[in-house]
């Protein structure tokens, strides 16, 4: 079970033919594994480099410099720092009542942010002489990373052979945002004893999401041919981008599309006593908060819906508060 690595370059200088034949695979892909792995996008390899650098740069900030930058987890969007071990995505898939609740939260620390022009969950910064170029760095990837998305969202739609705008109507990135991680050295018997974990077993809440790859290796995607078997995801070149299906387009296709479950674990082949430390870099593309995000039409037909009408910004509250809890 391998995950294609699709050329995207026919989205920006290909053919018809070429467009509809990328559209074909990326979709076909995206139904069987719920991810697929592009090269020759359009988001600049020296950006994703640029971002890396600087949001390693932001990580080793002195805790005095990242503290006054705290997210807030009863804010309906995460922004800022997230401080070692306060997200918990173990309560997204892994509560089942058959383990015991794990005694810490994730072994990362993060930072989000989302567009600069956003009112009603501004962004926060570091000061820009402790952190020069963070803000602008971050503000660029993120308007690239947008623009892929939605050229994606427009290929999905054409490859289901269903009006164009059928999902980019419904998103103009308002709501998107970006987050890196950093997931601190840990000892190797942490992590196989089972009671903490990088990132627990989750979907993404948005409707697609683009992770740029991280030279240490520990991002899993689930084996649908054998549930709750996970499959480390091979890491070719900095050039590529892993595209993952998350539950916002699960639900608005009535579960045609189904997300794709994922985890970050320690590297297969780390034989070490400390598991090295890692960054990733993730953009979460999002419907627009007013937009249902409930069952579509178009995928309904003579089906029932298997998902409830909510708004967007609704259903980001809930799956943060699942995430937050306390």
């Amino acid at each position: 079970m391998s995950i294609p690595v699709l050329d995207a370059s026919a989205l920006s200088e290909g053919t018809a033919e070429q467009r509809e034949e990328f559209s074909t695979k990326l979709l076909d892909s995206l139904n069987t594994y719920g991810f697929a792995k592009l090269v020759n996008h359009t988001v600049p390899v020296s950006l994703v480099k640029e971002t890396f650098d600087q949001i390693k740069a932001f990580f080793k900030l002195p805790y005095a410099v990242k503290s006054p930058l705290k997210n807030d987890p009863k804010n309906g969007q995460q922004r800022g720092w997230s401080v070692p071990g306060e997200e918990k995505t173990w309560w997204l898939e892994s509560n089942n009542g058959e383990i015991k609740e794990p005694n810490f939260g994730d072994n990362k620390e993060s930072f989000d942010c989302g567009h600069p022009d956003d009112k009603q969950f501004p962004n926060v910064w570091p000061v820009e002489s402790d952190l020069p170029g963070y803000q602008d760095t971050m503000d660029r990837f993120f308007f690239s990373c947008g623009d892929l998305t939605l050229v994606l969202l427009q290929a999905m739609a054409e490859g289901l052979c269903l009006d164009p705008t059928v999902f980019t109507s419904r998103c103009t990135n308002e709501a998107s945002t970006i987050r890196i991680n950093h997931f601190p050295p840990i000892e190797r018997k942490t992590l196989d004893d089972g009671k903490i974990s990088r990132i627990w077993p989750h979907k993404d809440f948005g409707i697609i999401s683009l992770v740029f790859p991280d030279v240490t290796p520990g991002l899993e995607y689930e084996d649908r041919s054998n549930p709750g078997t996970f499959i480390p995801m091979p890491y070719g070149s900095d050039k590529e981008v892993v595209v993952i299906v998350s539950e916002t387009m699960q639900r608005w296709t009535n579960g045609q599309i189904g997300g794709g479950l994922h985890r970050v674990t320690r590297p297969r082949e780390c034989d070490e006593e400390t598991v090295p430390e890692r960054w990733s870099l993730v953009y979460f593309n999002k419907a627009d908060r007013h937009v249902n995000v409930g069952p579509l039409k178009e995928f309904l037909q003579d089906q029932k819906p298997m998902y409830e009408d909510l708004t967007a910004l609704e259903y980001q509250t809930l799956r943060n508060a699942a995430h937050y809890p306390g």
